[in-house]
């Protein structure tokens, strides 16, 4: 099995690849797909005319990190409240965080689609925990679009969870505050006597 960090590298070569295609003239192989009606289920991967191969490939990596990385914790995850932040870290490895941000701060350059993609198999997961769109979809094009330079090189690549960083792995977005920012560590409980009393 490739590493996650393999598999986002190969992913990033196979988009540059099918962009030069695309560039040169090349045709897309979309009209040689089955329409959604003739497929086995509409959740079978190669269906649609709008994607082409190396978005079904981006596809299978996706669902199989809902299906081993996500479903099989969930539950789990619910009932603490929150998400750890290794899955974070893995997705952004995979390349499944701030795709669509510019290759230079650290996204891979991707048409929306690649998002799409995304929402789609978390949706098809079942798993609502992951708040992979308000991360990768609201806040990393708010900070590509309107930051300047400085907050892109700080906060993009931060995002993107691909810079090589150790720090990286501690920066998730919030969406009261689009800038990144440090996590603090996990409140301990408070006991009945340090709260104020009421009256």
């Amino acid at each position: 099995m490739l590493s996650l960090r393999t598999s986002s590298r190969a992913l990033g070569r196979s988009l540059r690849r099918f962009k030069s295609a695309e560039a040169a003239g090349s045709s897309s192989s979309s009209s040689q797909r089955l329409a959604p009606a003739q497929a086995g289920t509409l959740l079978d991967i190669g269906i649609r005319d709008i994607f082409d191969s190396d978005h079904d490939m981006f596809r299978e990596m996706t669902r199989n990190f809902f299906e081993t990385e996500v479903k099989p914790f969930h539950a789990e995850w619910e009932k603490a409240g929150e998400v750890p932040r290794e899955l974070w870290t893995k997705a952004g490895e995979m390349g499944l965080l701030a795709n669509m941000v510019p290759e230079e701060y650290g996204g891979l350059g991707t048409d929306c689609l690649y998002p799409a993609i995304v929402w789609e198999e978390q949706s098809y997961s079942g798993c609502t925990g992951p708040g992979f769109a308000m991360h990768s979809d609201i806040v990393a094009p708010y900070i590509t679009n309107y930051g300047t330079e400085e907050q892109k090189v700080r906060s993009v690549i931060l995002l993107a969870a691909r810079a090589p960083s150790p720090c990286s792995r501690q920066h998730l977005s919030s969406p009261a505050s689009p800038a990144p920012h440090v996590l603090p560590p996990p409140r301990a409980a408070s006991s009945p006597s340090s709260s104020p009393a009421s009256g």
